[in-house]
């Protein structure tokens, strides 16, 4: 009869009935917070933003008036001069003739957003990835570019264009 009691006694130590509800409270607070960071992108709005941008600085060459469509971050960063000599070093082969948005990637839980373009010289194509600050409601301002091949993708959000938008 003492074994039984015991196994009772224990057996409510264990017991998770009364824990369920926490445990679910817990679950339930744990999904939202990780919900709170979500930020609503427009992916043709920023693609008309990195487009405008591109064809201000890539192929007009106008390094004045592409310095004030950047983010306040990059204005701080980076003074017309230095956008100047960047962008230059971005094009020894020459500039683009012809700019189109490829893909798209939004920044999980940030305000930002990931523009990838190619631009065609007419011999050469150039990749090029453009981070936009801002969301659909805010707007979006170039942040920083980068020019190379294989830029690597940050998480499985990365989508294409289609039809995909161009500028020239």
């Amino acid at each position: 009869m003492t074994y039984l009691t015991r196994i009772r006694v224990r057996s409510k130590c264990f017991s998770t009935r009364g824990r369920a509800p926490i445990l679910l409270v817990w679950l339930l607070a744990l999904t939202l917070a990780g919900c709170a960071g979500s930020e609503k992108h427009d992916e043709a709005l920023a693609a008309k933003r990195a487009l405008e941008f591109a064809k201000v600085v890539f192929i007009e060459k106008d390094f004045v008036k592409g310095h004030e469509m950047l983010a306040e971050g990059g204005k701080r960063h980076i003074p017309v001069e230095k956008l100047k000599e960047t962008v230059a070093s971005m094009h020894p082969r020459g500039y683009p003739k012809k700019v189109t948005a490829l893909e798209y990637e939004p920044m999980v839980g940030e305000k930002a957003i990931y523009i990838f373009l190619s631009g065609n010289t007419g011999e050469d194509l150039i990749s090029y990835r453009l981070t936009l600050e801002g969301t659909a409601a805010t707007d979006y301002k170039v942040l920083k570019m980068d020019q190379g091949l294989g830029f690597p993708t940050f998480s499985n959000k990365k989508r294409s264009f289609k039809p995909a938008p161009d500028i020239s």
